[in-house]
C-alpha cells in the first residue's frame, strides 16, 4: 500500500498539536486548551476546571493582559490541568496551575502558570515558572 502526499491542512495540524500538547501534559483533550485571539472579560470561576480555562486564556493574551513570553517567543495555545489548580483564599492572592503552552517560535513547555486576580475577578499579573521543555522551538519559525 502507498500513501501519496498530501497537503496538512493548518486546521487539522493545529488540532493535531493541540491533542498532542494536551497527552503530552497529562490534560484531557476536551478540557481546558485555548489558542490565541481575541479577548474576553475575566469573572472569577467558581470550580476548578473553569479557573483552569481563565488561566490558559491569560496565558495566551485573553483577558486583558499580554500573552506569557519565553524570552523569544509569545505564548499561542495553553492547556491547563484542573487537577493542579491552587484555589486562592482571596482577591490579591495568587491561583496556579500546570499548563502546557506552545509559543510561537514552536516550542512547547510544561510550566506553572500564576495568576492574580483582584476583587472584581480580573487579571492584574500573570506569570510562569521556568519549567520543563517538551518540544524545542521549530526551524525558522517566529
Amino acid at each position: 500500500m502507498k500513501f501519496s502526499p498530501v497537503a496538512i491542512q493548518p486546521r487539522k495540524a493545529l488540532a493535531i498539536a493541540a491533542l498532542g500538547l494536551a497527552a503530552s501534559c497529562g490534560v484531557a483533550a476536551c478540557g481546558t486548551g485555548v489558542a490565541a485571539s481575541g479577548s474576553r472579560p475575566q469573572a472569577a470561576p467558581a470550580d476548578n476546571a473553569g479557573l483552569a480555562r481563565d488561566i490558559a486564556n491569560i496565558a495566551v493574551g485573553k483577558g486583558g493582559l499580554a500573552a506569557l513570553g519565553n524570552g523569544v517567543a509569545q505564548a499561542t495555545l495553553a492547556v491547563c490541568d484542573p487537577g493542579t489548580v491552587s484555589h486562592p483564599p482571596g482577591p490579591g492572592t495568587p491561583a496556579s496551575a500546570s499548563c502546557g503552552i506552545k509559543y510561537s517560535d514552536g516550542s512547547v513547555w510544561k510550566q506553572t502558570v500564576t495568576v492574580t486576580f483582584n476583587g472584581h475577578g480580573t487579571p492584574v499579573t500573570a506569570s510562569a515558572d521556568l519549567g520543563t521543555e517538551i518540544l524545542q522551538p521549530t526551524a525558522g519559525q517566529l
